[in-house]
């Protein structure tokens, strides 16, 4: 490496310095990431639903009810009823269109600590989306 090569390369780092001191540490910004990519698998407004999970005018309150899809096998069956034992099981593909080897999962927002049991749900792998499910 040549002294002009050199003074660059100083210089480079000696500029760069304050802005790598001020960045966030890399597992505090994979852990940003992380649950983003989870709130992004959950495709309706929480922030419509009240603490006691609930939606709608002051008089006229509901639970809201929503839907995903795991594959079709028991260990993951009971890992989400794990999470939620009050969840719904069909093989219908529902509207978020499980496919043949999945099953529908229906879930509801009136529970306890419905945020975190839904946020535990968009942790899973194998959850892909989770929508609002409107029964028909």
């Amino acid at each position: 490496m040549n002294a002009a090569t050199m003074r660059i390369s100083i210089l480079g780092v000696l500029i760069a310095t304050p802005f790598l001191l001020s960045c966030k540490p890399l597992e505090q910004l994979r852990s940003q990431v992380v649950s983003t990519n989870r709130m992004m698998k959950i495709t309706f407004n929480l922030s419509k639903i009240s603490a006691d999970g609930l939606v709608g005018s002051a008089n006229a309150q509901r639970s809201l009810s929503y839907e995903f899809c795991i594959p079709a096998d028991q260990k993951y069956l009971a890992e989400v009823r794990a999470l939620d034992p009050s969840v719904q099981i069909s093989r219908s593909p529902g509207r978020i269109g499980c496919a043949n080897n999945q099953y529908l999962v229906i879930g509801d927002t009136h529970q306890a600590q419905w945020r975190d049991v839904l946020m535990a749900i968009a942790r899973l792998n194998y959850v892909q989306r989770i929508d609002e499910f409107f029964g028909e």
